[in-house]
């Protein structure tokens, strides 16, 4: 049997128009999820629930960026050409392109979203108002749109008349996927609202000391966009520790906090002595990840190199 080549059967990619009572309206994008290029997922035989999401958070695969207070859709007309006869047809469509405006976290938290300017490097999925997510799918396989540039702009202090804002632009490289692969998951099937559930990672400046007369390893943990504030409500099982280069296990029950300085210390199991290097570190022993979580927040952090005192 021969091969045919260069054919495309349209019809198949059809799809008829009529319409159910009930439609589903997702509102205005308020964020998007940047996700790992080529990331998807088969719902015929895994859960896109909170449980998955947060998991993919810690282990540093999915970012949630929600919140915007303000959306614009800068897709271009088409692109049009026009016969002597005055037929036209369509050169291309615009590539859809998205504008989001955020308020919150101020100078640093736009320096953070300046961090991830790329290009092709990610793709997205878009969160709205109502709770939904959408991407894309093929068949039961549910994926990110593809991602193209992605570009956090100059960060705009206020005028005093408009509050400071930074604004993320994107632009989406596949026309036909967006406009008709798209799939949205309802906030009927999913167990969590993506504007209020989902929480990024927060980095964590650590800072610590060892004293081997003492026998404790002293640490201080700082949120690093504003280290006026310490994170408080550790545990041991938040914690690993390195003494030269070697995880040694913090004795159960030492961890405290002083009430004032908000300085943490631990025994670890090994004795210390004076040159010792001491590393702690953000960890979760379950997950076996260095990213800590401490109620449904999640935390990064890894101390300096500490040399042990006599």
């Amino acid at each position: 049997m021969s091969v045919l080549i260069n054919q495309r059967d349209c019809a198949t990619s059809r799809q008829n128009l009529g319409l159910p009572d009930c439609i589903v309206e997702v509102g205005i994008p308020r964020g998007f999820i940047i996700v790992p290029k080529g990331w998807n997922i088969d719902l015929a035989t895994d859960t896109f629930d909170k449980a998955y999401c947060d998991e993919q958070i810690q282990l540093g695969n999915f970012v949630p960026v929600m919140g915007a207070v303000e959306f614009t859709n800068n897709t271009p007309e088409p692109t049009t050409e026009e016969a002597q006869g005055g037929i036209m047809s369509v050169v291309r469509n615009g590539l859809p392109q998205f504008a989001f405006k955020f308020w919150k976290g101020g100078w640093k938290y736009a320096s953070a979203l300046y961090t991830w300017n790329s290009y092709q490097a990610f793709d997205i999925l878009l969160a709205f108002e109502n709770g939904a997510v959408a991407g894309a799918t093929n068949g039961t396989v549910f994926s990110g749109f593809d991602l193209g540039m992605l570009n956090s702009g100059t960060y705009m202090f206020t005028d005093g008349s408009t509050q400071a804002s930074v604004t993320v632009t994107m632009q989406l490289i596949n026309a036909d996927q967006y406009n008709s692969q798209v799939a949205i998951l309802t906030p009927d099937v999913l167990d969590f609202n993506p504007n209020t559930d989902l929480l990024p990672i927060t980095d964590i400046t650590l800072t610590a000391r060892a004293d081997a007369s003492e026998g404790k390893v002293y640490f201080f943990a700082k949120f690093a966009m504003n280290e006026a504030y310490s994170l408080n409500g550790l545990a041991i099982a938040n914690l690993r520790c390195t003494i030269d280069g070697v995880v040694d296990t913090i004795t159960a029950l030492s961890l405290t906090q002083d009430s004032v300085t908000k300085e943490y210390s631990f025994e670890p199991t090994a004795t210390l002595g004076a040159g010792d290097k001491v590393v702690v570190q953000l960890y979760d022993s379950v997950e076996s990840v260095a990213c800590a979580k401490v109620g449904t927040k999640f935390y990064k952090g890894t101390s300096n190199e500490a040399t042990t005192v006599a």
